[in-house]
Parts: structure tokens; sequence; C-alpha cells
């Protein structure tokens, strides 16, 4: 089935009876991921079954490596599993970073996505940067996978090239990412609202949206104190609205929600010249 979250598209089988066994994964997530020549899309995920939960999810960026997983990815194939019968409109889901819970609105197109908890601790605030482009400093967090978060003015404004510069630059940077980065382009709006532009890790390149990123913006501003942390943020991305709540307690981020749109967009079957 191919579907998108805030326009970030994905390609995702069903697994459980191994449909995919013998295949070499890497390889083939990149073909079928490359636009023009075959489907395309940000990332492909195989929902498979799991004995902690309703089911697995493993997730690959275009680029064939294996990730941790995705934000807008979870909820897609929470949506998928409901269709499919592997899962209610709430479900737990496995992923190669933590027990992930969603809840489908039976009414609309919407999941809501709970994180695990989030240690504060580990949070890297005002890390200086010397090169002072896009930012003199920035901020670093795993959330669900590596964020590094750069405030900036009009971020819409940003050429894309620039970006896409920028995102290269920081994501490859060894020194202070060893194991690379999403890079999130982060503008204040008001105490309730941000823009967010991201740079994807696996995808190398600008994504219409991160709900990861997107989530990981709003739990930094908010212990920075440049959004209210009591009550719900949207965040605009390019590919649509976001909204990201959460809870503190004096170690940690919890009760984390992410809640957008899951859009299904074709189902059928990948023929052999897809990835041949």
């Amino acid at each position: 089935m191919k579907m998108n979250g805030c326009g970030n598209d994905f390609i995702i089988v069903d697994n459980r009876r191994g449909v995919m066994d013998g295949l070499a994964l890497p390889d083939f997530v990149r073909r079928v991921c490359a636009r023009g020549t075959s489907l395309g899309a940000d990332g492909f995920m195989m929902l498979e079954a799991s004995h902690v939960a309703d089911f697995k999810m493993r997730y690959f960026n275009a680029d064939g490596s294996e990730g941790e997983m995705c934000g807008n990815g979870a909820r897609c194939i929470a949506r998928f599993a409901r269709l499919i019968g592997a899962a209610g409109t709430e479900m737990r889901m496995e992923t190669l970073s933590g027990i992930y819970q969603a809840q489908i609105n039976p009414h609309s197109r919407t999941v809501k996505l709970k994180f695990p908890d989030v240690a504060l601790a580990e949070l890297k605030l005002n890390q200086p940067y010397p090169p002072a482009e896009p930012a003199d400093h920035y901020h670093y967090g795993f959330v669900g996978v590596p964020h590094s978060l750069w405030f900036v003015e009009r971020v819409a404004e940003i050429p894309a090239q620039r970006l896409v510069e920028w995102g290269r630059q920081i994501r490859y940077d060894r020194e202070r990412f060893p194991q690379g980065t999403n890079v999130n382009f982060v503008e204040v709006l008001d105490r309730h609202s941000l823009r967010v532009r991201t740079y994807e890790r696996g995808v190398e390149a600008e994504t219409y949206a991160c709900g990861s990123g997107s989530t990981a913006a709003a739990i930094v501003a908010g212990v920075l104190g440049l959004v209210d942390a009591a009550a719900p943020v949207d965040v605009h991305t390019r590919g649509g609205l976001l909204r990201i709540s959460w809870g503190r307690t004096e170690d940690a981020a919890t009760e984390i929600y992410m809640e957008g749109n899951a859009k299904l967009v074709a189902r059928g079957e990948l023929l052999p010249d897809a990835w041949e």
C-alpha cells in the first residue's frame, strides 16, 4: 500500500507471512523507493508479527538503511494495521526504539501516536556551532531517532538548495553526530505554534514533514521556554499540520502525543520491474 502522513510518503507491506523473505532488503528498498524509475517513496515499512505488541514496525529509509522508527510512518502503519485486521482502533507497535501506542480516529484520517518518555538529562541544549550557519548554536535529542534542532527566522523563506546544503553539512558532521542526525530548522511563530522544515537522514533530502522531528522541536522549544509547554503546540510543516502535546516531570518529558493525518493513496502489488 502507498500512504503518506503530512506528505511524508511510504510503501507498506504486510510481512506477517514472510512474503519478503529471500530478498536483499537494502537493495530492494533503494530500488522501489527511487522516484521516476519505480513507485518512489521517502521510506519503506513492513508490518510483522510481534511477541510484545500487536505488531512490529520495521522501517527502512529510502537509501536502504534500517531506521529505529519514523513518526509519520508510525501513524501510517497504524492505520494500515487497522485496515488489514492486525489491530483495532487502539494498538501497540514494537519498533527498534521501543513500544509506541497509537489511536485511530474512526471519523477522520488522523492518528494520535504516543511516544516513549524522553529523559531531559539526555537532551543537549545550547551547543556551540563555530561555523555559525545556519545558527551559532543548536540543540540535540533522541526522540525516536536522532534529531538536531536549529532555531532560525523566516524558515519558509530559506531557499531549498541552501537548506539541503546546510542539512548535508550537519548530517555528515561525524565529530558532533557520529551516527548522523536529522536536521530540523525551527521557527517560533507564537507561544503555541512552530514552523519546521527537515533534512532527513536516510532520505538525504528535505521531506514534506518529519513527525519525530516536529515532536523533538515542540519538546525542546517547551524546555527552553519558547512555547507554552502546558498546552498543545501546532507544528506547521510543508505537508500539513501536526499537533504535539506532552507533560513534564522533574526528569522526563512524559505523555508525549503527536496527532496528524495518515492518508491512503493506493493499494496493489509491486511488479518485478519495480526492483529488478
